[in-house]
């Protein structure tokens, strides 16, 4: 078993946390791990990633104040999101007010645009109430990651095909960023989808189970693939469970150009750890923006 987080085709990172999952769980049972893990998800991510870097050269607009966007994001209406069942995770008090801001002098990153593939359902098509809400989130999200990991990233901006989505981009290269909060899905089904956290050195998958603030076990992955000839490329995620939810966040590498991912799984951990963070994480659990995780056969 593995998680399928996706509703149409699975965009590259999605691809890798699938084969990633599916890697450490045959590894468990003792069979070999699937070959080309890595390789693989890049290919399929390279259509999408390129047309991402085309689009990070309209850079930042303006420097406007976050508090702009500080009303109150709406609730999560009573037809939104699935609340399912909770397992093993820290319990928190939905919030209903918005997040804090992220900070109150940096800029607001203008969106990467993307055209949706085939069966993809863009921000663009939700009502216009929940298309402001997932909107304002998401640049509270990238202007803190744009704090945090500015250094590493450059400019962090959302990208508006979906609320999960963001890009960093610096010196002509387009790293994709993953920030995902899911409802979880049911209790049963997580201990397939969740194998041990394992190295798997014949794949360059380096795990570690590590503590976030409140108690919180997360798991830090570094993968590393050959995608271009000899040339490696590695990648970094951050995987934990806040609330009802399945947190994601992580940072490819510029797969089209060849360039590592420039953030560490310790700097994952460290976003992870702001307490700005996860009060972001803690409204996107009480009030969801994704589908609830399913889980298929893996083979």
């Amino acid at each position: 078993m593995f998680t399928d987080r996706s509703s149409g085709p699975l965009p590259g990172p999605e691809t890798e946390d699938r084969l990633i999952r599916t890697a450490m769980k045959q590894t468990a049972e003792g069979a070999p791990p699937p070959p080309d893990l890595v390789s693989v998800a890049l290919v399929q991510g390279r259509r999408r990633r390129t047309r991402a870097r085309a689009a990070l050269g309209a850079g930042v607009t303006g420097v406007v104040a976050l508090g702009v966007f500080g009303v109150a994001l709406p609730m999560w209406g009573a037809g939104g999101g699935t609340q399912p069942a909770q397992t093993g995770s820290v319990t928190t008090p939905a919030t209903t007010s918005a997040p804090s801001p992220a900070s109150a002098d940096r800029p607001v990153p203008k969106p990467v645009h993307l055209e949706p593939s085939d069966g993809e359902t863009p921000m663009a098509d939700l009502p216009v109430a929940e298309r402001d809400r997932q909107k304002k989130f998401q640049l509270k999200v990238a202007v803190l990651l744009d704090e945090l990991l500015h250094e590493q990233l450059g400019a962090v901006r959302p990208v508006d095909l979906e609320v999960r989505r963001y890009q960093g981009g610096s010196g002509g290269h387009a790293f994709p960023v993953i920030v995902s909060v899911r409802p979880r899905a049911d209790a049963e089904a997580l201990g397939s989808a969740n194998p041990p956290c394992r190295d798997i050195t014949t794949k360059g998958i380096r795990c570690k189970t590590v503590t976030l603030p409140g108690g919180i076990k997360a798991r830090a992955l570094t993968w590393e693939g050959n995608g271009n000839g000899a040339q490696t490329l590695t990648n970094v995620e951050l995987a934990f469970t806040y609330g009802n939810s399945s947190v994601r966040l992580s940072v490819s590498g510029d797969d089209a150009a060849m360039v590592s991912s420039p953030v560490t799984a310790d700097q994952l951990v460290a976003v992870a750890s702001d307490s700005r963070f996860l009060e972001l994480v803690k409204y996107a659990d009480g009030h969801p923006m994704e589908d609830k995780e399913h889980f298929v056969d893996g083979g």
